[in-house]
């Protein structure tokens, strides 16, 4: 599946800041690049539970200006951002900090767009409703401090948000969206709770999993992609029974990194087609909806898939286990994915949304803009079928 492709380019501008405790060295790092005032993105849970305390010294001990805005939730919105653009504006912010998972970390690149473009936000559109205008090279410098290990935020030039009005998920993209820094303190990921850890640990997978299995896969995509895969194999179910387990958060944190470059430079989006629309109609958690599809999109994979499947496998580490032959192991590739999931306690779907709109899920599945990055031709009726299991008792069985 992957190619060697000679003409292939590879821009990463984000300087990566990674260690144990790093995040309290924040402020110092904002000084080495001549940062004095900074406007902050978070969610209220973070501030509540203390993670943002550190981050708070830090920015005080250097003499940071900085405002926080803390009303940021799971799967944010225009209008969060515009409420958040109105919070920044007139301050004279010399830089945006995102601290938080995805949502936070995407609202920062946003509000960089909002305060520095005039016009509506929505005329940068790059993804879903069609752009306008250009996202020129006068944005805010923009810092992410991830506190989860999933999303990838902190190294990716998108900026996700909801639409709420038609119901989809919308893409700000540009290369001038790429955080100037990172700062990845894997010791920010030990107060996410059992359920948060799983989710955002199968976001990583389903990353990986749609770069490597992208008809743009290439060789540098899928080392990355497997090193991801592996990871949340090895660390997810540790991390999420004890969640102080710092070589495990650490081992996720650097896999986070690793999926979101396998999928941005992979073309990948196939669980994605899924996983969205799932996330956006319900409001539930990216990662989850994207890690609950990824059986269902797998089986439906499996006639063009099934070397890719068995190499997925060999990353478990279990290929000689007995009573099989080689040709079991797509197979079992897909029921490890399924016992992973149930092992580390995300929950039957069908418990969440009970009356689920299959019809409009299929349609919305079928217009996703990835649709070209499925392997295999896939229709409407199709996507019906794999939401009807991705909704049917016993899903993650066997």
């Amino acid at each position: 599946m992957a190619k060697f492709n000679p003409e292939f380019e590879i821009f990463i501008p984000t300087r990566i800041h990674f260690g144990l405790n790093k995040s309290k060295e924040l402020g110092d790092i904002l000084s080495q690049y001549g940062f004095r005032a900074a406007m902050v993105f978070t969610d209220s849970n973070l501030i509540k539970a203390g993670v943002f305390e550190n981050i708070e010294s830090s920015l005080q001990s250097a003499k940071i200006k900085y405002l926080t805005f803390d009303r940021i939730k799971e799967n944010p919105d225009i209008e969060t951002v515009l409420e958040a653009k109105a919070s920044a504006e007139g301050e004279g912010f010399d830089c945006i900090i995102g601290v938080g998972g995805g949502g936070p970390i995407d609202v920062a690149k946003a509000v960089s767009v909002a305060l520095t473009h005039s016009g509506d936000i929505r005329d940068y559109i790059a993804y879903t409703t069609g752009q306008k205008k250009p996202i020129e090279n006068k944005v805010l410098p923009i810092i992410a401090v991830p506190t989860t290990s999933g999303s990838g935020a902190e190294v990716s030039p998108v900026a996700v948000i909801v639409d709420r009005k038609i119901e989809t998920k919308i893409g700000l993209f540009s290369e001038h969206l790429f955080p100037g820094a990172a700062v990845v303190d894997p010791t920010l990921t030990v107060t996410l709770l059992p359920l948060q850890t799983a989710g955002a640990g199968m976001d990583i997978f389903a990353h990986a999993f749609d770069a490597f299995v992208s008809p743009w896969a290439t060789i540098f995509t899928d080392a990355l992609a497997k090193e991801a895969m592996e990871a949340v194999f090895k660390y997810l179910r540790i991390a999420v029974q004890e969640g102080d387990n710092l070589e495990a958060r650490s081992a996720l944190s650097i896999a986070s990194i690793m999926a979101l470059l396998s999928i941005y430079f992979g073309k990948g989006g196939a669980v994605h087609t899924i996983g969205e629309p799932l996330g956006t109609i319900y409001n539930i958690p990216h990662g989850y909806t994207c890690g609950y599809a990824l059986p269902a999109m797998m089986n439906f994979l499996m006639p063009v898939m099934r070397e890719r499947f068995s190499k997925i496998y060999s990353l478990i580490g279990d290929v000689k286990c007995p009573g099989g032959s080689k040709g079991d192991l797509p197979q079992r590739c897909i029921s490890e994915v399924k016992k992973l999931i149930r092992e580390t306690g995300l929950p039957e779907i069908s418990t969440i949304v009970s009356k689920p709109d299959i019809d409009k899920l299929s349609k919305a599945s079928v217009t996703h803009l990835a649709i070209d990055r499925v392997p295999m031709p896939i229709s409407r009726e199709d996507y019906i079928d794999i939401y009807s299991k991705i909704f049917s008792k016993g899903y993650l069985s066997g």
